[in-house]
């Protein structure tokens, strides 16, 4: 593994430009560029932000489609010591204004105004006097390890966005015990096709890439076919997934004749059967599994790349040793191995929410553990195993059911694309498992009768979906960041067309 010192990624991207200042660091779209060239446009990226009035300390949007220019922007809004300020190019116009109103950046960089700020042509070459001159300012950028470097905007289905705040530090730490255990190797090269704005992708995969000297081959969107000639061509080794791209790959025609073997290792986070598809269909044959969320950098556990295909299926992994991970009982003692409860985390975490006394106090419990509102339970090897999120929870006839075990027998289904289970209220005040399936097959009323037959094989009868309905992906309500909303997805099923 290359080691790359520095706790903060202009440290980190000049000690690397330094070394290997003629290695590959991005590959996309618009552009191909080494470390010393994304140094060096980093740099001067970062001088006229200066120059536009940005202050250490201030925010810098990122308006951009994935790409170079994105990897660029972020680099050189850490490098003017500036906060990144990722933006989701779904948002609405409201829900976009709506965010500036709250994060109030000193700049926003778009594929308008980029040229102007960005003040070189990706083509040129630039020289050793260039990259030398670039690692000074990177050295001397204003951007220390407790520095704000990244403040995202995550919603659920029914509250305003969270602002999370993370810092430079623990994106850079976090980034490099990730690669540890994903058994990261020097001149990896890292896929990614998701949105670099969510937190998968920019405190996660491409400061991964960069801790570890490796290369980022990033796409500007997820398409089966488009993924597959990309992976083939780049020959790339590191697979950076969720299950619904999983599924996707596995099932495309092209999987056939395309030449993937170079994917080895990664992150897939998914049920049994994802993961599943991934090592045996996929062929990345040491990818890991792992838990969390935005607020403790996307990974806070992750199983180790050695573990056996079992381990990575079933569990989430040991927490990182960037955090602390722990399992609490309703009275908020620490509760047993293997006993259910709720996760909390502490350690290299969010400092707290923007602007949000009343949030911070109800997240954080006085001790700094963050209370993440989802349920799981260690086992005897300290492996997390994920139940789902504590108010998902299923109560049928005073027995608790979790809609994440259920949705992963369902997913097995050889016609179920993907599976979203919950709760619905029953006259007599008792709550019954409702489940959508979501498909490409056509005859939806037979599946939707042959997956509950299936399952009622499969699992306990009171397990089992009570009510059932199966949807196309195109079909599904999305939150502002991508995800489906399961609360808007629940009512869309329960409230009759008019």
């Amino acid at each position: 593994m290359f080691p790359v010192p520095g706790a903060t990624t202009p440290e980190v991207l000049a000690a690397v430009a330094a070394t290997h200042p003629d290695r590959e660091f991005v590959v996309a779209e618009d552009g191909r560029a080494s470390y010393g060239e994304v140094a060096v446009r980093a740099a001067a990226l970062a001088t006229r932000l200066r120059a536009a009035g940005v202050q250490p300390g201030d925010r810098v949007g990122l308006s951009l489609p994935n790409g170079l220019r994105w990897v660029v922007g972020l680099l050189g809004a850490h490098a003017a010591g500036a906060c990144a300020l990722p933006l989701n190019t779904w948002y609405k116009p409201a829900e976009f204004d709506a965010v500036l109103k709250r994060a109030t950046p000193r700049v926003v960089l778009t594929p308008e105004n980029y040229d102007a700020f960005g003040g070189d042509d990706i083509s040129t070459p630039c020289t050793e006097d260039d990259i030398s001159s670039a690692l000074e300012t990177l050295r001397a950028a204003p951007a220390g390890e407790t520095d704000l470097a990244l403040l995202l905007f995550t919603s659920g289905s029914s509250a305003e966005p969270k602002a999370v705040p993370l810092t430079q530090g623990g994106m850079v730490s976090t980034a490099r015990a990730v690669g540890e255990r994903q058994g990261i190797r020097d001149g990896d090269r890292f896929w990614f096709a998701l949105p670099l704005f969510f937190v998968f992708g920019c405190s996660n995969a491409l400061p991964n890439a960069l801790v570890h000297g490796a290369t980022l081959c990033v796409q500007e969107r997820f398409e089966p076919a488009a993924a597959l000639e990309f992976i083939e061509r780049e020959r790339c080794t590191v697979y950076y997934g969720v299950a619904p791209v999983t599924r996707a790959l596995a099932a495309h025609p092209d999987l056939a004749r395309r030449d993937i073997s170079s994917l080895r290792t990664g992150t897939a986070n998914a049920t049994p059967e994802d993961l599943r598809i991934a090592i045996e269909e996929l062929g990345v044959t040491d990818v890991c599994n792992a838990y969390g969320l935005t607020e403790g950098h996307g990974h806070s556990t992750i199983t180790a790349h050695t573990d056996p295909p079992a381990i990575r299926m079933a569990t989430q992994g040991t927490p990182l040793p960037t955090q602390e991970v722990r399992i609490v009982g309703e009275d908020g003692a620490p509760a047993p191995a293997g006993t259910t409860g709720h996760i909390q985390i502490r350690g290299t975490i969010t400092p707290g929410y923007l602007d949000a006394p009343e949030q911070n106090a109800t997240a954080f419990d006085p001790d700094g553990w963050f209370r993440t509102g989802d349920l799981g339970w260690f086992d005897d090897a300290g492996r997390l195993h994920y139940i789902g999120r504590s108010y998902e929870m299923i109560k049928s006839k005073g027995i608790n059911i979790s809609p994440a075990e259920v949705e992963a027998l369902l997913v097995q289904h050889a016609e179920v694309d993907q599976a979203f289970v919950f709760c619905v209220e029953t006259d007599t005040g008792d709550q019954d498992v409702g489940a959508v399936l979501v498909t490409t097959t056509v005859e939806h009323d037979r599946l939707a009768k042959e997956v509950v037959d299936w399952a009622r094989e499969r699992i306990s009868t009171y397990k089992v979906p009570r009510r059932t309905w199966v949807l196309t992906a195109d079909q599904l309500p999305l939150t502002p960041t991508g995800k489906v909303s399961k609360r808007l997805l629940r009512d869309q099923v329960l409230t009759p067309s008019t």
